[in-house]
């Protein structure tokens, strides 16, 4: 059973375009039902355009077959927010759920865990594979950070466990004593993400009362007074923001099994986009070779410490990686993420599995699969096109995934394309240049419609 709840506060949700309709981008999930023994039961807030059901079950060779299996419930609900939360309270809709599932219970897979994701599994008796929403603390910004010290993996200069703007004042006025050559300071929310719960001051013009220095706040509509708000209620962390040549953002992907195994899925590079590259907008796979052993082993260590702490299930651990000066631990979400549904796509299409010698995904001949994926593809004149006509358009121009070649386009998000003109999309190919290549040609096929 797929619940992609984001439960995080509605503040932060309403900060990201089309949020309503990232419940869809697990429906990769279904093609598990390539597996004729496999049912699945898709849980949303609002109908999925039956029109982006074919798509999914196109990829499948018996998608008929798969079609009976596939249950979809939906709240009626299309409101920003939990959509555990909405289940609670919708006690039909859990009486429907108990009705699909039946009584030989099965695995609930949702986006995080909170409390509200460990009463749904409780009140459906389904094993909720995830982090306890009790060990959360670990995947905060500062909960990282004592990690990483605890792991052996380096972390940027700054401190954690700040819940005042008092206390963010110190911290800046600490770091600038030990490192006279920073330039700059982020501010991360204990419990944001995407950066959206960031803020960036300049060193040299940094003022007291701190609220009135020159504050980048990487979500337009924050301020000091709802961010300093947010610092309270959740704290915050500060960090030095390392700005050298040639930095780079990669990803590590892993799970941790119920017996405490811990297994690396993936290594990306990072997208970022808005001020300072705060904004996760995409990834490539895998991550570049030249950091990709270092990050891989700084991220066993982290994820034995949090199989140690009883942390289960698939997340992510996010570096910052300064060439000629390492790589630093900047975020653990234990969650799934923004590779997630990317990397699930493209191993399901293209049958491919992860080598973990040469930290690649290989196809059945040997070959390896390379790809860039995005959430971000935005056009106004995508707002007013359905979904079966942008899958069209891609079609007929030739995009399409191939599985013959394992080459192509995969979208997802479609259910944001009307009325938000927004969607996203997996390129594959077997090579990082013809990935791009596909990504360009899709993103100027769509943007100029």
């Amino acid at each position: 059973m797929v619940v992609p709840s984001i439960s995080f506060p509605v503040a932060e949700l309403a900060k990201i375009v089309g949020v309503q309709r990232y419940e869809e981008r697990l429906l990769c999930a279904t093609l598990l039902l390539r597996d004729p023994g496999v049912r699945v039961v898709y849980v949303t807030s609002s109908p999925i355009d039956p029109d982006v059901v074919d798509y999914y079950l196109r990829f499948l060779t018996d998608p008929e077959g798969a079609r009976r299996r596939l249950v979809r419930v939906d709240v009626g609900d299309p409101a920003v927010g939990s959509l555990s939360e909405k289940l609670l309270a919708r006690p039909a809709a859990l009486d429907r759920l108990r009705g699909a599932v039946g009584s030989d219970g099965g695995m609930m897979l949702a986006f995080n865990v909170t409390p509200a994701e460990e009463a749904v599994a409780a009140a459906l008796g389904v094993t909720l594979f995830g982090a306890p929403a009790r060990l959360a603390r670990l995947g905060s910004k500062s909960g990282a950070r004592k990690v990483a010290v605890k792991a052996g993996a380096g972390r940027i200069d700054g401190a954690e466990n700040l819940f005042s703007v008092t206390e963010v004042a110190a911290a800046i006025a600490g770091l600038r004593a030990r490192r006279p050559s920073a330039e700059a300071v982020v501010v991360k929310l204990n419990n944001g993400f995407s950066g959206q719960g960031n803020a960036i001051l300049e060193l040299d013009n940094v003022a007291d009362p701190l609220p009135t220095s020159k504050t980048t706040f990487i979500a337009s509509e924050e301020s000091w007074p709802t961010f300093a708000a947010k610092i309270e209620d959740e704290g915050a962390i500060v960090e030095e923001l390392l700005r050298g040549d040639g930095a780079q953002s990669p990803s590590v992907q892993l799970r941790i099994g119920t017996d405490g195994t811990v297994e690396i899925l993936s290594t990306h590079d990072q997208i970022l986009g808005g001020p300072e590259g705060q904004v996760y907008l995409g990834c490539r796979f895998p991550a570049a070779e030249a950091y990709r052993s270092a990050i891989v082993a700084d991220a066993r260590r982290v994820g034995a410490v949090l199989a140690g702490e009883g942390v289960i299930g698939s997340f992510g651990i996010d570096f910052v990686v300064v060439p000629g000066d390492g790589a630093y631990l900047s975020e653990i979400n234990l969650r799934l993420g923004g590779t997630t549904h990317p990397y699930w796509m493209a191993r399901w299409v293209t049958g491919a599995t992860y080598d973990q010698h040469r930290g690649e995904l290989v196809g059945p001949d040997g070959a390896p699969v390379r790809y860039v994926a995005t959430d971000n593809i935005k056009s106004p004149q995508l707002a007013v096109c359905t979904p079966a006509e942008v899958i069209a358009a891609v079609d007929d121009a030739g995009l399409a995934f191939d599985p013959s070649t394992r080459t192509g386009v995969t979208l997802h998000l479609l259910g944001a394309v009307p009325g938000y003109g927004k969607l996203g999309a997996t390129c594959m190919a077997a090579t990082a240049e013809a990935a791009d290549d596909l990504y360009v040609a899709l993103v100027d096929l769509l943007t100029n419609r």
